[in-house]
């Protein structure tokens, strides 16, 4: 297990009701069941939505994008941080 700082930004900081925490998880996928059980249900649904659509929410791993890679495959190591934010739009 990896200790992973995670921050949160916009309408996911103001689900989980906070703007960072440290989790303990072996990969991705771990870290964002960990993070459903643990904060409100509202970021569960933010949280869940990333598996209908990957794109729904933008999520990075030391300011790698994860895109569509499947949250399970995404290893986590030590000091490791994920950022979680909803997706960026322009005009």
């Amino acid at each position: 297990m990896a200790r992973v700082s995670v921050r949160l930004f916009a309408s996911v900081r103001e689900a989980a009701g906070r703007s960072d925490c440290d989790i303990d998880a072996s990969n991705l996928g771990e870290l964002i069941e960990s993070m459903k059980l643990r904060f409100d249900p509202a970021l569960a649904r933010i949280l869940v939505g990333r598996e209908v659509d990957p794109e729904s929410v933008v999520i990075l791993v030391n300011g790698m994008n994860i895109g569509r890679t499947p949250a399970g495959s995404v290893r986590l190591s030590d000091g490791d941080e994920v950022a979680i934010f909803p997706p960026v739009s322009g005009g």
